[in-house]
């Protein structure tokens, strides 16, 4: 039997926790009465029902993570589409800037550029546009990209935790009666430590802060649109230079 719940322990806690250790002593005084109000003396007299509690939180931690991964899932994949897309747009403004400063550097005023004719003044100005029109892109494709890789590192934890709380619910299941004749005495706080670092942990995951919404990144982007236009010293500066590190 002590064999069999240290292996208990190793899936649930996700480490090997000593029963004798000071820290698994101060895990289990710690969550005894964080989860359910189940005191060692309440586990003591009454193990099937602190089976039976566990059993049933681990099932809800279940469901809720599930439909945690999904709802992460679906947002990560919008935010894959939407770097993308904008980052399709911050090169064709950068094609777009370049047709304009070879135009410039002809130095022959009107020029045409993609079909239409620019004063020197005109073609300043567009510059300026797609100046300010690029750079918003460049920082909404790195808000998105972070975001989406707090997505995706959400996913992994909930992933590994989804296996973690499945495994231990299916031996808890299959072992119930076996937990319940030792009275949880044999390596008692060895079991009940590796359950609520267990449930711990799932509280982690669930309660992990939010990744930003695709919405709010997408009003940022055009809060960023409605700035100013670039200086005509940058502007400038871009016609004889072009980008910075090009």
């Amino acid at each position: 039997m002590i064999r069999f719940v240290m292996v208990v322990v190793v899936v649930i806690g996700g480490c090997v926790v000593s029963a004798s250790s000071p820290a698994c002593r101060a895990l289990v005084r710690q969550t005894y009465e964080q989860f359910g109000g189940w005191t060692e003396a309440a586990r003591k007299d009454d193990p099937a029902g602190y089976v039976e509690y566990v059993r049933g939180q681990l099932r809800q931690d279940l469901a809720d993570m599930r439909s945690s991964h999904s709802q992460l899932q679906t947002e990560h994949e919008r935010l894959e589409t939407l770097e993308a897309t904008r980052q399709r747009l911050r090169e064709d403004a950068s094609r777009m800037l370049e047709s304009f400063r070879a135009a410039w550097q002809a130095g022959s005023f009107p020029v045409t550029v993609l079909g239409r004719s620019y004063t020197s003044e005109q073609l300043q100005s567009q510059v300026a546009m797609l100046l300010e029109e690029q750079s918003g892109y460049e920082s909404s494709v790195q808000r998105i990209s972070e975001a989406r890789q707090a997505a995706a590192e959400r996913i992994r934890h909930l992933t590994v935790q989804l296996g973690n709380t499945s495994t231990s619910l299916s031996l808890l299941d299959t072992q119930k009666e076996l937990l319940i004749s030792e009275q949880l005495q044999t390596s008692g706080d060895t079991l009940v430590a590796g359950v609520d670092a267990l449930l711990a942990g799932n509280r982690e995951v669930l309660s992990g802060g939010p990744v930003r919404p695709l919405e709010d990144l997408v009003t940022a982007e055009k809060s960023r649109g409605t700035s100013a236009a670039q200086s005509l010293a940058r502007v400038m500066a871009y016609l004889q230079n072009g980008l910075p590190g090009t």
